[in-house]
């Protein structure tokens, strides 16, 4: 081609940087998130309006962040579990995982993982949101086995699940990691509890009284164990100890007050 055929040719710049993808399932994703993006952009200039401003007071904006935060965590969740069913499918050769796995590791994905398993263990108790937490957790442990939190997490999953043995056996590994660990021994204990081995669960929450006499977790799990062995006194008495250390509310506060009843029945 001359010279001068190239000055009769147009260039058309590009308009959008833009990815098209030709599976309709990836494109229906990536519009999802880039509406998201929009939306988002949309809203913190709202929100940022000096008239908006003045009626923030008219709702709860840290709840409606929080709920907010939560849709996105489930769509990125869901988005996630799409690629791992998908990958997992596949013949990915060996070398090809180990330098995903490293890079991973390299790029602290354990803890993300971590991060995301103990938001949705807070958020939610059913089945399938403490299977996906253990999953999460097992993720973390592949990348990092020294991870101890993913184990305490995994393990406070497995007590959701009634699971309680299963679940005193990944607080053992938190303390093989971290002796020092109080609240893997509160967790523990909480597991005997719950499984009514009363006696193992105080000597647990012994345990952990001797280090720290004030702990709110186990003067109230003690509490617990005393209430539900019928001991009512006993029970009174350390939910007073716990009740010094922080205001006891929600279901602890309802049995403290029916050992009581209890109490003066007699």
């Amino acid at each position: 081609m001359k010279k001068s055929d190239w000055e009769d040719i147009e260039i058309n710049p590009r308009s959008t940087d833009k990815v098209f993808f030709e599976s309709s399932l990836l494109q229906n994703i990536s519009d999802s998130i880039d509406f998201l993006k929009d939306e988002a952009t949309i809203i913190l200039r709202e929100l940022d309006d000096t008239e908006f401003k003045q009626k923030l007071d008219e709702f709860d904006l840290e709840e409606f962040a929080e709920t907010t935060i939560n849709s996105i965590d489930d769509t990125l969740d869901d988005i996630s579990k799409f690629k791992d069913d998908f990958i997992s499918s596949q013949d990915i050769p060996d070398d090809v995982r180990e330098f995903s796995k490293t890079t991973k590791a390299y790029l602290n994905r354990d803890e993300i993982y971590v991060r995301n398993a103990y938001r949705k263990l807070e958020r939610d108790n059913s089945y399938d949101t403490n299977m996906r937490v253990i999953e999460l957790c097992d993720k973390a442990i592949d990348l990092n086995e020294f991870n101890s939190e993913a184990y305490y997490v995994k393990g406070k999953a497995y007590i959701n699940l009634e699971r309680y043995g299963t679940a005193i056996d990944e607080f053992i590994n938190v303390l093989a990691l971290d002796s020092d660990d109080l609240d893997a021994r509160i967790a523990i204990g909480d597991a005997n509890r719950l499984s009514e081995e009363y006696e193992d669960a105080i000597d647990v929450y012994n345990s952990v009284l001797k280090i720290d006499n004030k702990s709110f977790g186990a003067l109230q799990g003690k509490a617990l164990a005393y209430s539900e062995m019928g001991e009512y006194k006993k029970a009174c008495n350390f939910f007073k100890k716990a009740d010094q250390v922080s205001n006891l509310e929600g279901d602890s506060r309802d049995v403290w007050e029916l050992c009581m009843e209890k109490l003066d029945a007699f």
